[in-house]
């Protein structure tokens, strides 16, 4: 009995940019915060303050930045894994020897056909042509 050995040739995430609305956020809850350490409220002002921002800022930055960094797609020398979620549970894998064809639309972003399923298709991805068009190379070997 033989095994391939895996390698991990990428690991591919979203665009950076997707992060400013929750980058805009972060900014605006610390200048909140810093704006009212300069002045004395009541206490039950600034806990409400501090409990509102919290909040904001877990639901607005914290939530997005985690679903960023557990978003990705791994690509191997055996298989492509696309990885998402919250929590990086939600899981799809698709051999390379299964992958029929790899197409690029500006629309969709790059479509795995797999021959004996539904097309993986990957979207919002950085240089998501040139990702494609080496993936087309990578799989042509």
């Amino acid at each position: 009995m033989t095994f391939q050995q895996e390698f991990v040739l990428a690991r591919v995430r979203q665009r950076g940019s997707k992060l400013w609305f929750a980058h805009l956020a972060l900014f605006v809850g610390v200048f909140v915060l810093a704006f009212m350490s300069g002045h004395v409220y009541d206490d039950w002002i600034n806990i409400t303050a501090y409990s509102v921002v919290g909040l904001l800022l877990l639901v607005l930055w914290l939530i997005p930045t985690w679903r960023f960094a557990t978003n990705f797609v791994d690509i191997t020398t055996t298989r492509v894994v696309q990885r998402g979620g919250l929590f990086a549970r939600t899981k799809r894998e698709v051999a390379n020897t299964a992958i029929t064809s790899v197409d690029y639309s500006r629309g969709k972003g790059i479509v795995l056909s797999v021959a004996d399923g539904e097309p993986l298709i990957l979207s919002g991805l950085p240089k998501a042509k040139d990702l494609a068009e080496e993936l087309r190379q990578t799989l042509a070997k």
